[in-house]
């Protein structure tokens, strides 16, 4: 059955502005109330509504907004600005008293992640003095950055079995607004950000840390801990991490895998791996193989070209256009077809919509290609570019005849100034 809150004695907008009737702060576990819109605003093309007292959590602290309904609207976000609480909303409701409804499953979603939160970056704490510096819930997962450098496998191995042995003594957690006095006795994982109206949030024994987030009732709810992965970054290490539902959702997809990889490779699930860098090592030599005989395939097809060639003023201009061919081919034939001496290549090549063209010309003729070949790419509505010894680029299939005898006028022309 759901939780409802029911309405509560009404005060002005300026009371309850001032009463602070933020009462996501008392109970994470309402799913639906009834409030009061105290106002609704609409700037840039976005609605918002004010209730005399809401459930739903603004964004903050590394913890995304809850959504839901107000009325018959969808919430699309929540934010606090100078202590009010804005609903984001995709139309405004009807009506001054309206029932609102939490979407649940994204809210104990957010719980179980930053009460998780709390448990890993007390564990990484306490083991290795690692200070947690930054948090935040994704849509997938969720991150945390410490001050710790790097881990070993090993290492996270075990701060995921203390947390989850955390996690399944079912301890309790409380949150709480502590005056001064009961701040400073308090063993706070961190100094709080604000001075006044702090709330602590407890893991019975465990942990004591300023946060204004939800959070369960007990670790038990959080499910099971699971760091992804992790690396290290500028700031320090940088830990992904899911709790509870998204554990188990991504238990469910890799679990799925291990299963595919099994039939495909006909192997046991412990020999996977060995499979799997064994294939990876004979694809590496067989791309080797293949690129070696194409290399020399790609020789002799230019050897031919140069010879079948015409020659003009003493220099040998292979002109040639291709279809289908890989755009990569075309450049290491055009550079072959160069490397003989006092010849100049004009390749063409139509692959669908896309055409390729490559001009270049030997270290011993004297042409700048790139002096040109703008006027090449445009002949053709290309893009490229390239040196004064070899330029490639790609436009039009159905002109790019029309820049290869453009790029053929170019060639004659210089080769007649020498």
């Amino acid at each position: 059955m759901n939780k409802i809150a029911h309405p509560v004695q009404s005060y002005s907008y300026s009371e309850r502005v001032k009463r602070m009737d933020k009462l996501f702060y008392e109970d994470s576990y309402v799913k639906e109330f009834e409030a009061v819109i105290l106002k609704r605003e609409e700037k840039d093309g976005e609605k918002t509504v004010v209730l005399d007292r809401t459930y739903f959590y603004p964004e903050g602290g590394g913890q995304p907004s809850d959504t839901g309904k107000i009325g018959s609207k969808s919430v699309i976000k929540v934010y606090e600005k100078k202590g009010e609480v804005y609903h984001v909303v995709e139309d405004f409701p009807e009506g001054e008293r309206v029932h609102c409804v939490i979407d649940w499953d994204r809210r104990f979603d957010h719980m179980q992640q930053h009460t998780g939160q709390h448990l890993l970056s007390s564990v990484l704490l306490k083991k290795y003095g690692a200070d947690t510096e930054s948090f935040s819930i994704g849509e997938n997962s969720s991150h945390i950055t410490v001050t710790k450098e790097f881990f070993t496998e090993e290492e996270i191995h075990e701060v995921e079995k203390e947390v989850n042995g955390l996690i399944y003594k079912n301890l309790a957690v409380k949150s709480y607004f502590a005056d001064e006095k009961l701040i400073f006795k308090l063993p706070l994982r961190k100094k709080p950000q604000v001075k006044e109206n702090i709330r602590i949030v407890e893991i019975e024994g465990i942990d004591y840390s300023p946060c204004g987030g939800t959070h369960v009732k007990n670790t038990g709810e959080i499910g099971i801990l699971k760091i992804k992965k992790w690396e290290r970054t500028n700031k320090g290490a940088r830990l992904e991490f899911v709790c509870g539902f998204r554990a188990l959702e991504d238990y469910q997809k890799k679990n799925s895998l291990v299963n595919f990889l099994t039939q495909v490779l006909s192997e046991k699930e412990e020999g996977i791996a060995e499979h799997l860098q064994k294939l990876l090592e004979d694809y590496k030599e067989a791309k080797r193989e293949v690129n070696f005989l194409k290399e020399k395939i790609l020789k002799e097809e230019a050897e031919n070209l140069v010879k079948k060639s015409e020659l003009y003023g003493g220099i040998h201009i292979v002109y040639s256009l291709y279809e289908g061919r890989d755009p990569e081919d075309l450049k290491m034939l055009g550079k072959f077809v160069t490397a003989e001496s006092k010849s100049v290549a004009i390749l063409g090549n139509k692959r669908g919509d896309v055409a390729d063209i490559v001009v270049a010309r030997s270290y011993d003729v004297d042409i700048v290609v790139n002096g040109f070949f703008k006027e090449v790419l445009r002949t053709f509505d290309g893009k490229g570019g390239g040196s004064a010894q070899f330029c490639q680029g790609g436009g039009s299939p159905s002109r790019l005849e029309l820049a290869m005898d453009k790029a053929l006028k170019f060639v004659i022309e210089e080769i007649n100034k020498m």
